[in-house]
């Protein structure tokens, strides 16, 4: 038994079978390494298409920002900045009736609506308004402090509450609602500039509400 034991924990002598199978591996491995594609010199076609469809629209990117860009200055993208009179000269205020229409539906169409004819017996109307006609400098004090009290449009009394929406607004933006206001639904008056907003602005300071009375003493209403 022991003899037994003893010769079990000998090392095995390789037999001509695995000879055979070690043959059989190394001739598996040369047939995958013929068969295997050899590495070619030069560039590959695809990459190089590709740089060059990077390339072109880095480059494309490129020009559509500096055309697009307006100098990387933030008061490109301000409604209410000013426009440039010349690309190399000073800038000066234009009155913008789009940007007018725009703020005006943001803070005024609420209450006048988008046509301007107002709500019957709540809120006069602004279409073909001489209130709106006429003297500049009244429309602007009534933007800018607001009026409270009865006042007659058209016709037909109104007993309203116009807040002080101006406050609250840059000059060229009251300048832009005022000159939009002055040009549509049959009013035909002249825009308003910034500089007179201004000089308003300044004149009234911060002032509280005009009645009706004060305001048409100081402007009164136009005649045909």
């Amino acid at each position: 038994m022991t003899d037994q034991h003893h010769s079990s924990d000998q090392p095995r002598r390789p037999s001509a079978g695995d000879s055979v199978s070690d043959s059989r591996l190394v001739e598996a491995h040369s047939h995958l390494a013929r068969d295997k594609e050899e590495p070619k010199e030069g560039f590959s076609l695809l990459p190089i298409v590709v740089v060059f469809i990077f390339c072109g629209f880095g480059f494309w990117a490129g020009l559509y920002l500096t055309r697009n860009a307006a100098g990387f200055s933030p008061s490109a993208f301000d409604l209410n900045a000013p426009r440039e009179v010349a690309n190399d000269g000073p800038k000066a205020f234009e009155p913008d009736l789009a940007k007018g229409e725009k703020l005006f539906l943001q803070q005024c169409a609420s209450c006048h609506q988008a046509n301007g004819l107002g709500v019957p017996g709540a809120f006069p109307p602004l279409a073909n308004s001489a209130w709106v006609k006429g003297s500049e400098d009244r429309i602007i004090k009534i933007v800018l402090a607001g009026i409270a009290g009865e006042i007659e449009v058209n016709g037909m009394k109104y007993n309203g509450n116009m807040p002080n929406i101006g406050a609250g607004l840059k000059d060229a933006q009251v300048a832009n609602i005022v000159s939009y206001v002055r040009s549509a639904w049959g009013n035909h008056a002249d825009p308003v500039m910034d500089t007179k907003v201004a000089e308003i602005r300044k004149a009234i300071g911060s002032r509280g509400q005009y009645s009706p009375k004060e305001i048409l003493e100081q402007h009164p209403l136009e005649t045909k």
